[in-house]
């Protein structure tokens, strides 16, 4: 879908090459040449090229030199207009230049300003102009700009749309993937680990139980070794089904090295707190709050042009809580991003809460509450 708008758009800033060189090959060949519109119509070419197709990004995000470019065109037509009357042949192409340059309500007072345009060539019958260009090509000129105008927006939501729906898609795919990681380890914790960890405890009882010179003796501590070595080799296998940062680390001191990455990273100030007493909690909740904490730095950093950031992870009675404070611009939290909707799913899957408070203008507060029982 991107591809074809960029074909269209190639479409329309092509096509005033077209109309100009008809104009200008019926004025070579039907009338006594003069240098001025020829050089003019050069220089409208050479005007259109730069601002158009050698800047095509300057169509959407320029508007102070899109205002400039069309100015410059009508100027041009206007000149090509007093010298001869064929280079109306170019006229129409500036309707279309018109939507293409110029942003939303100042395109029709372009187009109106265009029309304009049919009464500068001498001898014009202002009456039929008035009936037949102005008052029939003019509306319809508006009214065909405002069909692809809603054509326009109609694909950027759809392609928005489906880009969203690919990335939530993608996100709910790496979301059961971590789902069933933990859910491997948590059976693998339960069962496995479990049943070692009993297995090691009753040898140990047998060996102490039995004589230091029976040869049962040395067949258990064996049987020993080997369980407690099974019984290492299961508890790597559960760590390495977590998120890096917590492989080798506690949540809270992931926490803390994300928000220290955070910082180093951004060069803004942000600190850690950890309050409660940190527990070991469920790998899906730990990897909640840990992705958590990652986006709304993410946020903070791409977003909020803040000056201090403070991270607070709460270990309380029955939930653990996460809060996220920066003093940046903050935004309307009606209009989400990818990142805080996918947080608020991968939270909710797990029966907890997100809430966000900000405006624009102040700061924003990003709370995540999940079961820590």
């Amino acid at each position: 879908m991107l591809e074809q708008e960029h074909r269209w758009n190639l479409v329309w800033a092509l096509a005033p090459y077209g109309l100009l060189a008809v104009a200008a090959g019926v004025y070579l060949f039907t009338r006594p040449v003069a240098p001025v519109p020829l050089v003019v119509a050069v220089a409208l070419a050479v005007w259109h090229w730069w601002f158009v197709m050698a800047h095509p990004s300057w169509w959407e995000r320029r508007t102070g030199l899109m205002l400039v470019y069309f100015a410059g065109l009508l100027a041009g037509t206007f000149v090509l207009l007093l010298h001869d009357g064929v280079f109306a042949i170019f006229v129409p192409s500036l309707y279309g230049l018109a939507f293409l340059a110029l942003p939303g309500w100042v395109a029709y007072a372009g187009v109106v300003v265009v029309s304009g345009l049919w009464l500068v060539p001498q001898g014009t019958d202002v009456g039929a102009t008035l009936l037949i260009n102005i008052g029939l090509t003019t509306p319809m000129a508006v009214l065909i700009g405002w069909i692809i105008r809603a054509m326009e927006r109609e694909a950027i939501r759809r392609r928005e749309m489906n880009e969203r729906l690919t990335v939530l898609s993608a996100e709910n795919a790496r979301l059961q993937v971590l789902e069933e990681r933990a859910r491997v380890a948590r059976e693998m914790h339960d069962t496995v680990a479990q049943g070692l960890t009993g297995i090691v405890t009753q040898l140990e009882v047998a060996e102490e139980l039995t004589a230091s010179n029976d040869p049962v003796r040395g067949r258990i501590a064996t049987a020993r070794r080997l369980a407690r070595d099974s019984l290492v080799e299961v508890r790597r296998s559960i760590e390495a089904l977590r998120p890096g940062p917590l492989r080798d680390a506690r949540l809270g001191e992931a926490v803390e090295r994300t928000v220290v990455a955070w910082r180093e990273e951004h060069g803004v100030p942000a600190s850690c707190t950890v309050t409660g007493e940190a527990r070991v909690l469920a790998p899906e909740t730990e990897v909640a709050v840990l992705r958590a904490v990652q986006e709304a730095l993410a946020n903070a950093g791409r977003h909020a042009r803040a000056g201090r950031v403070d991270v607070t992870l709460s270990y309380m009675e029955d939930v653990v809580v996460l809060d996220v404070l920066d003093d940046g611009v903050g935004f309307d939290p009606s209009v989400r991003g990818f990142g805080l909707t996918a947080m608020e799913e991968r939270v909710a899957l797990l029966g907890g809460t997100v809430t966000v408070e900000s405006a624009p203008g102040g700061p924003t507060a990003v709370n995540v509450t999940l079961d820590a029982r």
